[in-house]
């Protein structure tokens, strides 16, 4: 896909391609990640957590998670799971997103994305979208057939972009940052079809 992306009075096209991350992805996938996360959230969780997440949550501590699940799926373990990263044709990764099976459904049919993030620079431009596309694509090939995320219920601009892409709110829940339960909402596509693409190599 390509992207445009405006710097002053000019428009900078920029080639994207999403495809399926590897281990040697995980050092650029943890700086993506933590960039990505720490601005998107500064004034949306309490400060002492976010204090904590810059102290001890570095880009290299994310990195070893990310080559932990990449492992995963290498090994058939979590086989169903796709984690896909989003990269300048000849240049840097730019997103990621991550899916598979949602915790407690017992059908194995709803899918739910754990993670999608675009560095901050980069956002506005079709890279979230294109990611969000591309796994639920993949996720439909492995035979899930609703998906759902959670999404701080403070982030606006994400349930704007959720909502752009066609998701409801079905739902409120709250999840667990270093001690502090914050409210989540829940968004569901109860057709992933909806969202599926071009079919990916």
């Amino acid at each position: 896909m390509v992207c445009a992306a405006r710097a002053g009075d000019d428009v900078v096209v920029r080639s994207i391609e999403v495809r399926r991350a590897g281990v040697p992805d995980a050092p650029a996938m943890g700086r993506v990640m933590v960039e990505s996360f720490l601005a998107a959230h500064r004034d949306q969780i309490p400060e002492a957590a976010y204090r904590k997440r810059v102290t001890e949550w570095t880009p290299e501590v994310s990195a070893r998670g990310w080559a932990r699940a990449l492992a995963e799926i290498d090994d058939g373990s979590a086989e169903r799971d796709v984690l896909l990263v989003a990269q300048e044709v000849g240049g840097p990764l730019v997103g990621l997103v991550s899916g598979g099976v949602r915790e407690g459904d017992l059908t194995g049919t709803v899918a739910e994305v754990g993670a999608l993030y675009v560095l901050p620079a980069r956002q506005g431009h079709g890279v979230g979208r294109a990611l969000l596309r591309d796994a639920a694509t993949r996720l439909a090939a492995r035979g899930f057939l609703e998906l759902r995320l959670d999404v701080l219920s403070a982030n606006l601009p994400a349930r704007a972009f959720y909502e752009a892409m066609g998701g409801r709110a079905v739902g409120q829940g709250t999840v667990d940052e270093e001690g502090h339960l914050l409210p989540v909402t829940v968004f569901a596509w109860p057709d992933i079809t909806a969202l599926v693409g071009e079919r990916p190599a």
